[in-house]
């Protein structure tokens, strides 16, 4: 197959580490097909140097290795009209369609996020006449739908879509209370690279990161961002530097615009000098860390199926994770735990217990996918969108902008 994936949530030559869930699906499914991946970067990431050069230096420095990636920047007015915020990303990625190689015709068009993503796919798949599929990971439809307007714009796109991918059942049940179909609903759990995230030696683990074989060492790896609630395991934090006073390492892995506040915290709570901010880290870095820890926390308000508790079951680690999206669904009792979300003394002292206990020594009742699988589940689901009979059309009924008679209104028109 020949597919398009748009998504802002991909690495990009100004965020390298973002979205590397999605250039880990993209480099799986270029294996058996050819993928090419329009991934508008917001202005509010460029630097005033690179906002002020003209387009074609600004294409000439964000140039990469990869030909078939392109890097919009995509122009919008920060914090207001969020509903509307399609239209100004469409109107930013619309042009690279036209630069798409020329050999390169999609069978299908695949969005990342829902909205404004998912938007811009449909109207790409509108444009070359063939199916859209759109994703969710699970915030927009958990967390963005709770506002109206927000909401009314998503099902839209779900609507005209032709199949929704979800990450996981609690998140096919969100969306069959917006109304969706289930028939058109496909649930694919992302897939794990087997070849980074696999079991390794601790104590090797441990010297390549700096850390001693006899401390206690716990990972929590995300955004630092509200919806991840990271302040929550520096509460907790506190009760174990108590239980296990200087034996007690907290690595927090990932970057965002909470770090400089989560940094004050760890010096108001006299926390410094057992908490490590790694900020982002590669994939194989992050392999190392889950292999070093033992345990893995997760404190998030929202969840799909966290990409980070599938790698750390991949690496042999136990969780222990607030109880919100598809967590539980990939937990093994006697293994990992779940706590109630923002309950930090709950998280100290499941977390306590669990390291107290050891690793118990069963087979996990959920064993996450490997590439292939993610990749043969996603074939099929592409497969159903193209024998679909009669695809949606698509339709514009958000008429701020006036494309004149584009690729949809003429097949209408006919």
């Amino acid at each position: 197959m020949q597919i398009l994936v748009v998504t802002s949530t991909y690495p990009s030559p100004i965020r390298p580490r973002q979205g590397a869930f999605n250039r880990v699906m993209v480099d799986a499914l270029r294996r058996n097909h050819r993928v090419a991946v329009i991934s508008p970067m917001p202005w509010t990431q460029l630097s005033w140097r690179q906002m002020v050069m003209g387009q074609a230096a600004r294409e000439a420095e964000f140039a990469t290795a990869d030909q078939d990636a392109f890097f919009p920047v995509s122009y919008y007015p920060p914090k207001i009209l969020r509903s509307l915020y399609h239209q100004f990303y469409w109107r930013s990625m619309r042009a690279c369609l036209s630069r798409l190689p020329s050999d390169f015709r999609p069978d299908v068009v695949l969005g990342y996020w829902l909205h404004p993503d998912g938007d811009a796919a449909v109207r790409s798949a509108r444009h070359f006449d063939v199916p859209a599929v759109v994703m969710s990971g699970g915030t927009d439809l958990k967390i963005l739908a709770q506002n109206a307007t927000r909401r009314k714009a998503i099902t839209g796109v779900i609507d005209a879509a032709d199949r929704l991918v979800v990450l996981s059942r609690e998140l096919a049940c969100r969306a069959e209370s917006l109304e969706v179909k289930s028939s058109k609903i496909d649930v694919v759990f992302r897939g794990v690279d087997r070849d980074c995230f696999s079991p390794g030696d601790q104590a090797e683990a441990r010297w390549k990161c700096g850390l001693a074989a006899d401390e206690v060492v716990l990972l929590w790896a995300g955004r630092l961002e509200a919806v991840k609630n990271p302040m929550m395991v520096l509460r907790a934090a506190l009760r174990w530097k108590q239980h296990w006073d200087a034996g007690f390492r907290l690595l927090i892995v990932g970057d965002g615009s909470l770090r400089n506040k989560l940094e004050a915290a760890c010096a108001e709570f006299g926390l410094g000098g057992c908490v490590r901010f790694e900020g982002s880290l590669s994939q194989d870095e992050l392999a190392i860390r889950y292999r070093a820890a033992n345990a893995t926390v997760l404190t998030s308000h929202s969840e799909g199926t966290p990409n980070v508790l599938l790698e750390s079951i991949a690496c042999g680690t136990p969780f222990v994770a607030t109880d919100v999206g598809g967590v539980g669904d990939i937990a093994t009792s006697g293994i990992d735990c779940l706590v109630a979300d923002d309950d930090a003394d709950g998280l100290a002292r499941s977390t306590i217990e669990m390291v107290g206990r050891g690793i118990l020594v069963r087979e996990r009742e959920f064993v996450p996918n490997d590439l292939d699988g993610m990749v043969g589940q996603l074939e099929e689901v592409f497969c159903r969108a193209m024998n679909s009979s009669g695809a949606q059309q698509y339709a514009l009924n958000r008429v701020a902008i006036d494309e004149g008679p584009g690729p949809v209104a003429r097949r209408r028109a006919s």
